[in-house]
Order: C-alpha cells, then sequence, then structure tokens
C-alpha cells in the first residue's frame, strides 16, 4: 500500500540526516566500493551493520537508525521503543527490534531481534515503534521486577492508554511477561511525587490496602488520603525542617485539616525506606480504627454523643 511505502521511506530521511546510510546510498552518491572500505580503514566512515555506515561515532539514535535500514521491515521494539516514549530514563544497552515472523534474527551483540506479528505500529517523528502500552507488555519480560514497578508507576496518563494496556491484557493471552503485567497493574500506584511516597503507596498496595494518591482536600492536598476515615498520610522531606516559610506554612496546612476533623500522620523522607512495613502497619491500624468508629456513628440507635 502507498501508506506503507512511504512510512518505509521515512527512517531513510531521518538516517540520512543523522549521518547513517547505506552502502548502496554511497554506492549511488558516487564512490566506489574500494573508497568505501578504504574510508571504513581510515576511520572516518564507520560501518556499524552488514552494508549499513555512519558518518559519525554511533550514539543510541544511530544505532536504532542502522537498524531500521539493515531490516526495513523492522520496528523498534521492548527497551528500545520504551526509551524512545520516554518510559525508560536511561538508554538501553542494546538496540531492540522486531520483525515478522518470516524475518530473520541475528546481528552483532548491541542488537536484538525479535520475531512476532505486529498489529499496532505507530510512528515518532519518522522512527517506527510498537505503541507505548506494548512497549509495557515488552518490558515485563526484560526488566527486574521492582524496575518494572518503577516504569507502571511513573508511566503518565497522557502518554499511556490505561484502557488500551487492559484490552492488551485480554489479546494476549499467556503472552510472556502477561501474568507480571497484571499484577503490577492491579498493584500500580501512579502519581506519587518522590520515591519515599511510591515506596509507602507500592507497600500498602501490596496488601491490598488503597488509598488515594495526592488526593484534594479543600484547598489542600495529601499524599495519600482516606476520605472514610478521614486520615491524611504526609511523608515530609528535608525542606520541613530547614526552610522557615514552608515550615509555618505547613503548621498552618496542618491545623486547618486539624480543625475540620482530618487526622494527620507524618512520617519522614528517610523513616519510610528503612522501615516500610512498620509504617504501612500502623497507617493500616489506624485507618482501620477511624473507619470502625465512622461505622459506628452510622448504625441505628448509636448515640450521637462524641
Amino acid at each position: 500500500p502507498r501508506a506503507e511505502a512511504r512510512a518505509a521511506l521515512r527512517p531513510t530521511r531521518r538516517a540520512a540526516a543523522m549521518g547513517v546510510v547505506t552502502r548502496a546510498q554511497l554506492i549511488a552518491g558516487g564512490l566506489h566500493q574500494s573508497t568505501v572500505r578504504r574510508r571504513v580503514a581510515n576511520g572516518t566512515l564507520h560501518r556499524l551493520l552488514p552494508g549499513v555506515y555512519s558518518t559519525e561515532p554511533a550514539d543510541y539514535r544511530r544505532r536504532c537508525d542502522a537498524v531500521l535500514l539493515w531490516k526495513p521491515d523492522a520496528v523498534l521494539s521492548h527497551d528500545t521503543a520504551a526509551w524512545w516514549w520516554g518510559l525508560l530514563d536511561d538508554e538501553p544497552a542494546s538496540v531492540h527490534a522486531t520483525v515478522p515472523p518470516t524475518g530473520t534474527a541475528g546481528g552483532p551483540s548491541w542488537v536484538r531481534v525479535h520475531r512476532r506479528l505486529l498489529t499496532d505500529v505507530r510512528l515518532l517523528g519518522e522512527t517506527p515503534l510498537v505503541s507505548p502500552e506494548h512497549a509495557i507488555l515488552d518490558l515485563a519480560t526484560t526488566l527486574s521486577r521492582p524496575d518494572f514497578q518503577l516504569v507502571i508507576d511513573r508511566a503518565s496518563s497522557p502518554k499511556i492508554q490505561w484502557r488500551a494496556l487492559a484490552a492488551l491484557c485480554d489479546e494476549a493471552g499467556g503472552k510472556a511477561g502477561m501474568r507480571v503485567l497484571r499484577e503490577e497493574l492491579r498493584r500500580a500506584c501512579p502519581g506519587t511525587l518522590s520515591e519515599a511516597e511510591r515506596l509507602l503507596a507500592r507497600t500498602l498496595s501490596a496488601r491490598s490496602f488503597r488509598m488515594e494518591i495526592n488526593g484534594r482536600v479543600g484547598p489542600y492536598y495529601g499524599d495519600l488520603v482516606c476520605r472514610r476515615a478521614r486520615v491524611i498520610v504526609e511523608v515530609d522531606g528535608r525542606e520541613f525542617h530547614s526552610a522557615g516559610a514552608v515550615f509555618t506554612n505547613d503548621r498552618k496546612r496542618q491545623n486547618a485539616l486539624v480543625l475540620d476533623g482530618w487526622l494527620v500522620l507524618r512520617y519522614s523522607v528517610a523513616t519510610v525506606p528503612a522501615t516500610p512495613d512498620a509504617v504501612a502497619d500502623e497507617i493500616m491500624a489506624v485507618v482501620r480504627r477511624r473507619r470502625s468508629l465512622t461505622r459506628g456513628r452510622h448504625r441505628p440507635g448509636a448515640s450521637s454523643s462524641t
């Protein structure tokens, strides 16, 4: 189809702009094969893959372009697609690409070629990638569980369509990584603002005990909120002990919440990572106790006195 043909040309134009070219392009530009070999030998041309060269030392993006020129039917996938979509901060050690089931794998150590049928391919600029949702599914097979949890929790809703991810779970069936993905979707804690908050929310979630993350209470926000128990959990950093204005405003905020009937539990950013289970135990005990008191006040015939 014409659309597919046009899409296939895009990586070629981008690669050329990055100085990544094929042997056929070099020869079409007037170079003789012996000249290509001589430039590779003297370091003015860098051989990246069979029949693919770079006029500059190869960074990760150039390696990606080289793979797409080497295998024109390839789509960047797994860790590589996740990095392009901004789901991973660090460049992966390898370039991951997926080709149709009839394609061939192999290649140097820095390339990992996967074979499977892809039905959802996107273009980011001129770079063909699996969808962000499919990249997350792939990461479930390549990352450690803690690293995968971090990806799930940091994935922002504009970038990841959670309904599409859930639909992918239904479609993929017994695909590798599906069990891990399903578990982590149930336990996901997106929206936390610090690693200590994320760790605490994850510890509670692992016990099937959820609290609202960054919940709004009047003009304020709480790190973790249970509206039914009227409990707010705050994980405080060093600024609350060092910056005078922040310390003062925080005390005004806490007083306003307490006067409005909220219980505010505070833990330091050092305490949570050191004893996450003990902190979670205390929070759960307090929230459950206050929930039970709320049920007692609303039972028929219960006294209205406090």
